[in-house]
């Protein structure tokens, strides 16, 4: 059979000390055949060849986009460490603010309570008699 198709052959077989003759009759229909044959082996090598090539390729595309494919997981997940952080040093912020407007609250009302009342309309009014007394006097 070849390249799929039957061959009609006459053949004989001579066995001469160990030494073996095949004679085969073929036709010039099947030695075009097998020349065809032959050729389109060599186109299917030559297609082989480019499609492993190819595959080599690819695979080394695939694998340059896997680690380009990792690179962008990887700042993916600082982006997300870093965006956290933030939130936490906002909150932090936020909580500190609202500590201090306790502590100044609390300050004001210290100062408010902690503050001396002034005498002022006493001494007034004792200044006020002081001079009278010492005008009168004076007189």
């Amino acid at each position: 059979m070849i390249c799929g198709k039957e061959v009609l052959a006459q053949s004989a077989v001579i066995d001469e000390d160990q030494g073996l003759v095949i004679v085969l009759d073929i036709g010039l229909r099947d030695l075009q055949e097998v020349d065809r044959c032959f050729q389109e082996r060599d186109l299917l090598k030559e297609i082989d060849r480019e499609k492993d090539k190819t595959i080599a390729e690819l695979k080394k595309s695939l694998e340059l986009v896997q680690k380009d494919l990792d690179l962008e997981r990887k700042e993916n997940d600082l982006n997300e460490r870093i965006i956290k952080i933030q939130e936490r040093e906002i909150a932090g912020i936020n909580r500190n603010f609202e500590q201090m407007e306790e502590v100044a609250d609390r300050a004001i009302k210290l100062a408010e309570t902690s503050k001396p009342k002034s005498n002022w309309p006493t001494l007034g009014l004792i200044g006020i008699l002081a001079f009278v007394i010492g005008l009168a006097v004076g007189l």
